[in-house]
């Protein structure tokens, strides 16, 4: 039984890499299509798409392994998180998706200054992948650094927003400004709970 618990387990994990580099991909993918105006609504939405099966992929199994093999401790907390942790890369995938429609939404933005997001979404990309590579890991250090990031980064969306204002942009450059400043917020959110989740699954505690 326990031969197959671990298949199991190492099934979720590949389902979940597998998550992870498509979400990656929806994000790097937004991001760029944004800082340069082209249009890429199709290509993301597909790949959300691909992480919408995915993550029931993920559910099933994990429920599965629960009932069948009734797992304890670490592993009950490894099965659960993953489910929790699909739910997150999904939620990466959607923002995406929001960024990837904002082109369509407010047309030709190749004349807005973009320095703002292009900065912001340098941190957030690499909290993405920090996540990712903690949970994968199990590295709670890496994990803590994600908060602190974090508060850099909704200081960060404070402080442009404050900016935009105080310089008189463009009304349609402004508002998609803060539309992908928010979404950027929201990818950063999860990465942080993706971190929260290492110190679950190592000591069973839950975040405060």
């Amino acid at each position: 039984m326990r031969r197959l618990l671990d298949v199991g387990i190492n099934r979720l994990s590949n389902l979940l890499h597998d998550m992870s580099r498509v979400s990656q991909e929806c994000v790097a993918m937004a991001i760029d299509a944004y800082l340069s105006n082209r249009s890429i609504v199709q290509e993301v939405y597909t790949r959300t798409n691909q992480l919408a099966i995915l993550k029931e992929e993920v559910n099933d199994l994990a429920v599965e392994l629960m009932i069948r093999y009734q797992p304890v401790a670490a592993d009950l907390r490894f099965i659960s998180s993953c489910m929790e942790v699909a739910y997150d890369l999904v939620r990466f995938g959607r923002y995406a998706y929001d960024i990837a429609q904002i082109r369509e939404q407010f047309g030709d933005l190749g004349n807005c200054d973009k320095g703002m997001i292009a900065s912001m979404a340098e941190i957030v990309s690499k909290m993405l992948e920090d996540s990712i590579t903690a949970f994968n890991s199990k590295d709670e250090g890496l994990a803590e650094r994600l908060i602190r990031i974090d508060d850099a980064v909704d200081s960060s969306y404070r402080n442009n927003l404050k900016r935009i204002v105080d310089d008189g942009m463009d009304l349609r450059c402004a508002l998609s400004s803060v539309l992908v400043m928010r979404y950027l917020e929201r990818i950063a959110d999860h990465a942080v709970y993706i971190g929260e989740l290492v110190r679950y699954m190592v000591s069973g505690e839950r975040a405060r």
